[in-house]
């Protein structure tokens, strides 16, 4: 058996350490020029700048304000595209396209009447809010505090100089505020329903211009009747009801109420069947009321573009009778998308909602005393 050398064991003794030196070696990496984040944001800057409009118009731009960004777009395309440009060359032209992306953003006429509707909302939550320790009643001292957030939110709508930025962070104070004055108050707080007994105009009508907060829906066919306002003797409340039927359109109201995170809302009214005739055969079916809480998604009155927020169908029998109370609930939790929008509601009444199989027989209900509650 050979022995081995002194120098084959010095080699053998060594090796792991040699092998580990080799290990440790790391991949020179400086002459590469990274650039991807660059070309994202001027691409991202030049489908913006084909989208926007110059203008005076809310989410327009001011004249000439284009032109400036893409002067630094088009810069950034330059160092971009030269296969000569350092590292530092880039980093500093990306945090310049950065700049000058938030500048230009504050050129955007600033949406001021969508931050007008929610301080016209904090007033009417005001307004219709009183301090005490009774149910629906604030806890002392924020009604100041409240009247403070409103106060500054009309001061920043005000400035000149006012940037949608100003105006994001504005929003985020009054709704912080609002939630806060929502949050203390006790039990179920009463949301204001315009006209919620048919009282205005005063006087009977078919014509739903003239009658406050009120609007009618839905198709009817020309011979069918017409949602009313009419005289009741028997109203709960005043001497008006609205009067809808198996045949009319039903009725709408838009309400002031952005719809709070983590509430439950309850839509309360009194409803009486005034008539139900038979059918062609002599056949009587019951009536029912279909009551719902929704979100216009686009214009006001569109129910082509509808969110549902909770329905009720009550059957109201079959013979007529005095009033009833009618109500229904529904509970928002923490990210519904209805969250920050306008509740609507609205009444339509029908003996059957199956197209294939209808029921063509007439009724007629009177609808009074509407009530919506939250309670967080």
């Amino acid at each position: 058996m050979r022995k081995l050398s002194c120098i084959s064991i010095l080699l053998l003794l060594l090796s792991p350490v040699i092998l580990l030196n080799s290990c440790e070696k790391k991949e020179d990496y400086s002459h590469i020029i990274y650039k991807n984040y660059l070309t994202w944001e001027i691409n991202s800057a030049t489908s913006l700048l084909k989208n926007v409009v110059e203008g005076s118009k809310e989410g327009e731009y001011k004249p000439g304000s284009k032109q400036t960004y893409q002067d630094v777009v088009d810069y950034a395309k330059v160092v971009d595209e030269n296969a000569s440009s350092t590292q530092e060359e880039i980093d500093v032209t990306y945090a310049t396209l950065l700049q000058a992306n938030e500048e230009f953003f504050d050129q955007m006429v600033p949406f001021r009447s969508s931050f007008q509707e929610l301080i016209d909302y904090a007033e009417v939550t005001l307004a219709s809010t009183e301090e005490g320790d009774q149910e629906g009643n604030v806890n002392p001292g924020n009604k100041e505090i409240l009247q403070d957030a409103i106060d500054d939110a009309k001061y920043t709508i005000s400035r000149v100089d006012l940037t949608q930025r100003m105006l994001d962070q504005a929003t985020t104070d009054l709704l912080d505020a609002i939630l806060l004055f929502n949050s203390e108050i006790n039990g179920m707080a009463s949301i204001q329903v315009t006209n919620p007994g048919f009282e205005m105009p005063g006087y009977e009508t078919t014509s739903f211009g003239e009658v406050d907060g009120w609007n009618v829906f839905g198709k009817v066919e020309d011979w069918a009747p017409l949602a009313s306002i009419s005289g009741h003797e028997t109203a709960p409340d005043g001497q008006f009801v609205a009067k809808i039927g198996s045949y009319t359109q039903g009725i709408y109201q838009n309400i002031f109420e952005l719809i709070q995170p983590n509430a439950q809302y309850t839509l309360t009214a009194e409803v009486s069947l005034l008539s139900n005739d038979p059918d062609w055969e002599g056949n009587k079916y019951p009536a029912i009321l279909l009551s719902r809480l929704i979100v216009f998604e686009q214009e006001v009155g569109d129910y082509n573009f509808i969110t549902v927020i909770s329905d009720s169908y009550d059957t109201l029998g079959i013979d007529s009778g005095g009033f009833m109370e009618l109500n229904h609930s529904v509970s928002i939790d923490a990210v519904s998308n209805v969250i920050g929008k306008k509740v609507a509601i609205d009444f339509v009444q029908r003996h059957t909602w199956n197209a294939e199989e209808p029921i063509w027989a007439e009724s007629f209900v009177a609808i009074d005393d509407i009530r919506l509650y939250r309670q967080l």
